[in-house]
C-alpha cells in the first residue's frame, strides 16, 4: 500500500503544481491585455491631441497671415506639435483597422498643412477651405469611432 500512497501524494502535487502555473499564466496573459489597452488608450489620446493642436496651430498661423502662407511658416507650426512621432507611437500598438483610420486622418493634415502654402484665401467657410478641411474632418470622425470600437472591445463599426 506504500505505492499508492506515493504515487497518489506524487499526483497531488503535479496536479496542484500544474493548477497553479495555469493560473499564474491566466493572470499574466491578463495583466498584458490590461497593459496593451493602457497603452493604447494613451497613444489613442496622445495622437488625437497631436491632431487638435496641429489644426489649430495651422489655423491660426494661416488666419494670421496673408495667404498663401510661407511654407517655412507653415512647416514649422506643423512640426511644433511633434504630430509624426505620435503617429508613429500610435503605429506601433494600435490594431490595423485604427492605424489605417490614423493614417487618413494623418493624410488629411497633410492636406490642411498643404493647402495653407497653396490657397489664395483661408478663410472657413470658403469653397477652397472645405475641400481641403472636410476630408480631414471626416477621417478624424472615423478614427475616433474605431478608437472607441478598439477601447471597448466591440467590432469596428462602418468597416471597409
Amino acid at each position: 500500500m506504500g505505492w499508492v500512497t506515493l504515487v497518489g501524494t506524487l499526483s497531488g502535487a503535479v496536479l496542484g503544481v500544474g493548477s497553479s502555473m495555469l493560473i499564474e499564466g491566466i493572470r499574466a496573459r491578463r495583466d498584458r491585455g490590461n497593459r496593451l489597452e493602457e497603452v493604447r488608450r494613451e497613444a489613442y489620446v496622445k495622437f488625437l491631441t497631436a491632431l487638435t493642436e496641429t489644426e489649430t496651430a495651422l489655423q491660426t498661423l494661416a488666419l494670421s497671415r496673408p495667404a498663401p502662407v510661407d511654407p517655412g511658416d507653415v512647416i514649422t507650426a506643423y512640426r511644433s506639435q511633434r504630430i509624426l512621432p505620435t503617429f508613429y507611437e500610435l503605429l506601433m500598438v494600435a490594431p490595423p483597422v485604427v492605424s489605417e483610420a490614423a493614417e487618413n486622418a494623418y493624410q488629411g493634415m497633410r492636406g490642411i498643412r498643404d493647402g495653407i502654402t497653396t490657397l489664395a484665401t483661408v478663410e472657413r467657410g470658403s469653397d477652397a477651405w472645405q475641400e481641403v478641411h472636410l476630408p480631414y474632418r471626416d477621417a478624424v470622425r472615423r478614427l475616433r469611432q474605431v478608437m472607441r470600437d478598439s477601447i471597448q472591445g466591440a467590432a469596428p463599426t462602418g468597416a471597409r
